[in-house]
């Protein structure tokens, strides 16, 4: 019997050694076995809740399966009005900028909450109908195509949407499709086109025509508010794109809530998903998709990133002492214990300068986790007196792609630097920002470290900034850093 392609492809993560036999197990019999609309724009976080994994560990599987070729995933700005998941064939590249056209929003080209990354089962594994949306019943898939599936189950408007739907079709490619559409009442309805996320918005009033026309093109439906009459109404759509265009008609109601403000949380009840920045921070994206490259002029904004430097003290001393191939050895080694700290919690070594490292997290609890993993492993290498020093700071980044990585720059960048060289052999020392951020005192208490707050001037930055110094407890801290 011939190997079938999910199962020569699930040998190749086997060969990887990174999962149990038991976790390749549940995902071959998920994959085979789950609905098609299961396999549709997957979180890792919600498969990997349901499957007993850590998160971390779910985003770890969902991304080596990616590389084999089980699943693809895709990039999509979240619309803060009515959560349409906006794609581009370009990926991460392409995500400097979108517009929905449901809530005519412009969507800023910004990584944070509001870029989710979703998976699918790739068509070579096994196809499911949506890889053919031109064929799917809108009726019953429409609301999971256009929108984010991270939307709470139920959530109102959304489920009110797809209750309602008063027609759905296939528009042609080349070819003016006509469709009779009746309006039981005066109103607005909207006629959308999942795959290509278009939107046309019809304003039913007494002595509105019983006709109206409009053209589909890539991206933009022209006009995009028609006008019509209660009561039954012809609407002609001449498809100039190249590709059928699926489309369903529903009344809009008036419980759809305010977009969100930017930089405030988005407003409808969401399940676990992965964030673009989440992602980005991540070690296995940076080595398995370098292809993912970002704009290659001014770079992306993330809106929080969380910098970590870390300097390694004592090694110069170590090179005279035991000489250089020995020393060298073990400066290596201390890379690889800080590489794989960084990934277990989700984070990822940009670079290596010197004896120093810059690692990135998408939260400051897993940069501080790390930090106090990573002072507390060097510690505890009994062959050489090395000790770190660790400085952390998050904000808003540039991100560029550089020698063909990823790398970062900005204020917040410069600020975790200087931070670093405040700190002194094996102490961690962080802005208040990182230290007042979800979890991370506690982290830091249950570390026994003991956290001394204070204000330290910074070269090239204006003014003092609120640090906080950590030590472990029972040794003497330090001179004030003032």
């Amino acid at each position: 019997m011939t190997p079938s392609d999910l199962s020569l492809r699930l040998d190749a993560l086997r060969h990887k050694e990174r999962f149990s036999a038991r976790t390749l197990d549940d995902f071959a019999a998920h994959v085979e076995g789950a609905r098609d609309e299961e396999l549709f724009r997957m979180s890792p976080l919600r498969y990997a809740a349901s499957h007993g994994l850590d998160e971390q560990e779910g985003i770890e599987l969902f991304l080596h399966a990616t590389h084999v070729g089980i699943l693809d995933f895709a990039w999509g700005m979240l619309c803060p009005g009515c959560m349409a998941f906006l794609t581009t064939a370009g990926g991460l590249r392409s995500l400097q900028s979108k517009h929905c056209n449901f809530c005519n929003l412009d969507l800023e080209g910004s990584i944070d909450e509001r870029v989710e990354v979703a998976f699918t089962v790739a068509p070579s594994v096994r196809r499911i109908r949506f890889h053919a949306p031109e064929t799917v019943d809108l009726r019953e898939d429409a609301i999971r195509l256009y929108f984010s599936s991270s939307v709470a189950p139920g959530s109102s408007p959304h489920r009110a949407l797809g209750e309602s739907i008063l027609a759905a079709g296939q528009a042609p490619p080349g070819q003016t499709h006509r469709i009779t559409v009746t309006f039981d009442e005066a109103g607005q309805f909207v006629l959308l086109a999942p795959a290509g996320h278009l939107a046309v918005y019809i304003r039913v009033r007494e002595g509105g025509p019983r006709e109206a026309s409009f053209d589909l093109l890539e991206g933009q439906a022209i006009p995009g508010v028609l006008d019509a009459a209660p009561g039954p109404v012809e609407l002609r759509m001449l498809n100039r794109t190249t590709h059928a265009v699926g489309f369903f008609v529903a009344p809009v109601g008036s419980t759809w809530p305010d977009p969100a403000e930017p930089g405030r949380p988005l407003t409808h009840p969401l399940l676990p998903y992965l964030t673009g920045a989440r992602l980005v921070a991540s070690q296995s994206f940076r080595d398995l998709f370098r292809a993912e490259s970002i704009p290659s002029e001014g770079g992306l904004e993330l809106k929080r990133v969380t910098v970590l430097f870390t300097d390694l003290t004592g090694s110069t001393a170590l090179y005279e002492r035991v000489g250089d191939l020995r020393a060298y050895d073990l400066v290596r080694k201390h890379f690889a214990v800080l590489r794989s700290i960084a990934a277990a919690q989700g984070g990822a070594i940009v670079k290596t300068i010197g004896d120093a490292v810059m690692a990135s997290f998408a939260e400051p609890i897993h940069a501080m986790r790390a930090a106090i993993l990573m002072n507390r492993a060097i510690a505890e290498l009994r062959e050489a007196d090395l000790l770190l020093k660790i400085g952390l700071h998050t904000g808003p980044c540039i991100a560029v792609e550089l020698n063909e990585r990823l790398d970062y720059f900005g204020r917040t960048v410069n600020i975790a630097a200087r931070v670093q060289g405040l700190a002194r052999a094996g102490e961690v020392v962080c802005t208040a920002e990182v230290f007042e951020s979800p979890g991370v005192a506690s982290a830091v208490a249950a570390a026994e470290l003991d956290a001394t707050r204070a204000k330290a001037p910074l070269k090239g930055i204006a003014g003092e900034v609120p640090v906080v110094r950590m030590v472990r407890a029972g040794v003497e801290a330090p001179p004030s850093i003032t």
